[in-house]
């Protein structure tokens, strides 16, 4: 946001257009001046202006003329005309058709200052508002563009923004308004204690709590945290979902090679290397030397073969 407020001084007296220069330069204002109609629509071509002062009465294009272009091309500008006692009525009438304010002269500074005042809060207002709907659009399609689906909720667990990831990913179909009522998105307990848990832990702004759901046939990873305000205060919740369908789907692709290979492996070599291990020690009768080489091999590659299943396990 500007941090001056521009200010246009149209006048053809000299004297009129250099006092308000000095008294609005003493105020913080950024001042221009143009000496007649023609000057001025110049100037609001190639500035940015905030509020302009216009006088009525000028040789060549008069204020009426510069008034109904202004407002034509600069609708949002303040317009404050400036006139004599004779022509309050012609002020007034300029301010049926889209002038802010007048003043007469001559003036006092602060009869002067106060719809100068007024117009520059105005637009101090008028632009706060513009960048709080800017970052507002910027925030909206930053979330929009995310692949994983984000929902943030109000005090009262109330949805207030949400993005098309998050209905694809929990199927819903219908259009909602927000806000809307979590159980519109999602009925699961556990996540609605979360959220309650943050919002009640005041002091910690930076909680975040991971979870894992089940919705219908898919898994999702929510990871919540809280939402702050402007007085970095907890004013509700933000929660990102992702589907971790396929990750759980592949763990238990992993879980159940791990079994494959335990039990279909290592536990007939263990049954194995116990048989070879009763026969070597002559229990099932005396061996002779040849014998007792090939199974003592037989011992060793097993042994190999149970190293590189644990190996492969861990």
């Amino acid at each position: 946001m500007k941090e001056a407020i521009n200010i246009l001084v149209v006048d053809d007296e000299e004297k009129i257009r250099e006092g308000c220069y000095r008294v609005l330069t003493d105020k913080g204002f950024k001042v221009f001046t143009a000496e007649n109609g023609q000057a001025a629509l110049d100037t609001l071509a190639g500035e940015e202006m905030d509020v302009i002062l216009l006088d009525l009465k000028m040789p060549g294009m008069d204020g009426e003329e510069v008034l109904e272009l202004a407002h034509e091309k600069y609708p949002d500008i303040p317009v404050i005309i400036i006139t004599g006692h004779g022509t309050i009525d012609t002020a007034v009438e300029c301010m049926k058709k889209g002038a802010y304010d007048f003043i007469t002269k001559p003036f006092q500074i602060r009869q002067f200052m106060l719809p100068v005042n007024r117009a520059a809060d105005k637009r101090r207002l008028e632009q706060k508002a513009y960048d709080l709907n800017l970052e507002k659009s910027r925030l909206r399609t930053m979330i929009n563009c995310l692949a994983n689906g984000v929902m943030i909720t109000n005090r009262n667990l109330e949805v207030v923004l949400f993005n098309p990831a998050l209905t694809r990913l929990l199927g819903v179909n219908e259009e909602i308004q927000t806000p809307a009522p979590l159980s519109r998105f999602i009925e699961d307990g556990s996540l609605l204690e979360t959220l309650k848990e943050i919002q009640s832990d005041l002091d910690s702004t930076d909680k975040l709590i991971s979870q894992e759901l089940v919705i219908g046939n898919i898994a999702v990873r929510a990871i919540s945290a809280p939402a702050l305000g402007p007085d970095n205060t907890v004013a509700g919740t933000i929660t990102v979902l992702e589907d971790i369908t396929a990750f759980k789907q592949l763990d238990q692709m992993k879980t159940d090679f791990v079994n494959m290979v335990a039990h279909e492996l290592r536990s007939p070599l263990v049954s194995i290397k116990q048989l070879v291990n009763v026969m070597l020690e002559g229990l099932c009768g005396p061996l002779e030397d040849k014998q007792q080489e090939y199974l003592g091999k037989s011992s060793r590659h097993i042994d190999g073969l149970l190293d590189k299943i644990q190996d492969l396990l861990n």
